[in-house]
């Protein structure tokens, strides 16, 4: 039987994947822990959209949120 949740767990991986693929183009400062990176994403993205009463995020407002988390 796997453990966590597997979706959100393959989904992390290919984020850090990602993350760590733009890091070898230089778009992702080199000392970035692209772990750290994809896990936040996930997480927080998450949240932005699982609150199903609010307001769905913009794409813009979520390109923003990207942009602030993996910029530093």
């Amino acid at each position: 039987m796997p453990t966590g949740v597997p979706i959100l767990s393959k989904a992390g991986q290919a984020i850090r994947d990602y993350l760590a693929a733009e890091q070898t183009y230089g778009r992702i400062q080199p000392d970035a822990n692209t772990d750290a990176l994809g896990l936040t994403l996930i997480g927080s993205t998450h949240m932005m959209y699982a609150d199903r009463t609010g307001t769905r995020p913009t794409a813009a407002e979520v390109r923003a949120f990207v942009n602030s988390v993996v910029s530093h």
